[in-house]
């Protein structure tokens, strides 16, 4: 069976979106109702405000998960580590995970699909900004990651084989290949079950490590793709471009972001 190459999936757990929510949803219709877009929501939920409100935007549909990996962060951890979600979507090659804290700035979603990576996601900025910064916004959680993998890969170094760890992390905004994901969660079986940590940790971990089977961009080329840290740095670094989208604009610098988005004022 042919593939389609594409679809945006949007997670929705309560009944009904906040200001902040509809504008990050109005934008995902307006620049991406082309492709095909799938909320992914509890069983139980009642979806009837998402309904009404999108038909007047474009044509979705929506596919259920049980209820215990929408109670909080631990539970849409897991099931952005089960094989059973990605499963869902096997009909696709690609799916860009879109949470309503996002926004996209311009369709280049076949672009970054063509690309033919099996993650990218907004990166940090470490090795990017240089002496711009004296610290990079990062979780414990990345530099965790960071500090395994420059273990490894010195050892690696040691006999030969040349590589730096690639940190592409930020999955509230990412495109995922949908095989790739099912092959590394495959891979790391019992890992993906006990993870203690954020979701896109254990992705900017297992790419990594499995450096020989799966590839990532640059962080530069990534930088492109989505801004989530320092957003106004990155802005700087991207040669004061806007990449394709951002993640968390509420919660890094929303007063930069309100240049280029209409935030509403919170209350």
């Amino acid at each position: 069976m042919t593939k389609s190459l594409v679809a945006v999936t949007i997670p929705i757990y309560k009944k009904l979106a906040d200001e902040v929510e509809i504008v990050s949803l109005q934008q995902a219709f307006k620049v991406l109702g082309n492709y095909p877009i799938i909320f992914f929501a509890p069983r139980s939920l009642d979806t009837t405000w998402y309904e009404k409100y999108c038909s007047q935007l474009g044509s979705f549909t929506i596919e259920r998960f049980d209820d215990h990996y929408f109670l909080d962060t631990s539970g849409y951890n897991r099931l952005m580590l089960s094989k059973h979600f990605y499963k869902t979507f096997s009909n696709f090659k690609f799916i860009l995970i879109y949470q309503l804290d996002a926004f996209v700035f311009k369709d280049e979603l076949q672009h970054w699909c063509t690309l033919n990576y099996d993650y990218v996601a907004a990166p940090h900025l470490r090795k990017l900004k240089g002496d711009l910064l004296t610290n990079s916004a990062s979780t414990p959680g990345s530099l965790q990651m960071l500090s395994l993998h420059k273990k490894l890969f010195k050892v690696l170094n040691k006999i030969g084989i040349s590589r730096q760890v690639k940190e592409i992390e930020n999955g509230g905004l990412s495109l995922r290949k949908v095989s790739s994901f099912i092959r590394l969660l495959t891979l790391f079986k019992n890992k993906g079950k006990s993870w203690p940590m954020n979701e896109d940790t254990f992705y900017f971990y297992g790419f990594n490590f499995f450096f020989f089977l799966f590839e990532l961009p640059s962080e530069k080329l990534a930088l492109n793709f989505s801004f989530e840290f320092e957003p106004s740095l990155a802005y700087q670094l991207n040669n004061r471009q806007l990449p394709f989208g951002c993640h968390a604009f509420m919660k890094y610098e929303p007063r930069f972001w309100k240049t280029f988005i209409s935030i509403p004022d919170q209350k």
